[in-house]
């Protein structure tokens, strides 16, 4: 199995090749608002130095977010660009799935916060139980307004924790679990567990922003 994976929903890049079931490449990197004259360039310098052509891909796989409007549309369009061609199967990843399931802690049947830094002092979180059942759909908060339903005693934080949301968490005494790695670096270990991540063939973009947008 050839797989292609990357993520382009933030400014933090991450790809992993997959070739012959054995991860081949892996590499991420801060691109800020360049993604439109470099994705492209990048993915196909990437399978040529797997000695892999697009026409030998599998599957594509693709951040459907949350994350930037822009990046999420960029990723869906050049994997579609690269995978029409060759009729090559395509599938959309929500990067909240990913963050919870690749939880192997025990924390005493807490609920799960997953945090996803967005834009400035924004951050994305969903909450899951400690089954990793969805208890509440995606939403964001800034730094200066956090929602007091996640300072829950009941819950632990993990994901994207930058320093300052870490001092927030660390005044109420909140349990949290940094995660240091790029989100598609986790995917690699996540697809030898079947059925553990969902693929989505249906390639609709997770826009938390739509709804400040509806509420401005």
């Amino acid at each position: 199995m050839n797989i292609l994976a990357f993520d382009t929903s933030t400014e933090k890049f991450s790809i992993v090749i997959i070739k012959n079931n054995k991860v081949i490449l892996k590499y991420s990197k801060t691109i800020n608002k360049t993604y439109s004259k470099y994705l492209i360039l990048i993915l196909k310098s990437s399978l040529e130095k797997c000695n892999l052509s697009v026409k030998n891909l599998n599957k594509i796989l693709v951040s459907l977010g949350p994350g930037s409007f822009t990046g999420i549309r960029l990723g869906i369009a050049a994997a579609k660009g690269l995978a029409m061609p060759y009729k090559i199967e395509i599938y959309g990843i929500n990067n909240m799935d990913l963050l919870v399931n690749s939880i192997n802690k025990n924390f005493n049947k807490k609920n799960i916060v997953t945090i996803i830094k967005s834009k400035k002092n924004y951050y994305y979180y969903q909450i899951f139980n400690f089954k990793k059942k969805l208890k509440k759909k995606i939403s964001f908060f800034s730094l200066n307004n956090i929602p007091k339903l996640l300072f829950n005693k009941n819950n632990f934080f993990f994901g994207d924790l930058d320093k300052e949301l870490l001092t927030e968490i660390k005044k109420r005494n909140i349990l949290f679990y940094k995660n240091s790695k790029f989100n598609f670096f986790i995917l690699k270990d996540l697809l030898k567990k079947k059925g553990i991540i969902k693929l989505s063939k249906t390639l609709n973009p997770i826009y938390v922003y739509e709804h400040y947008a509806k509420k401005k």
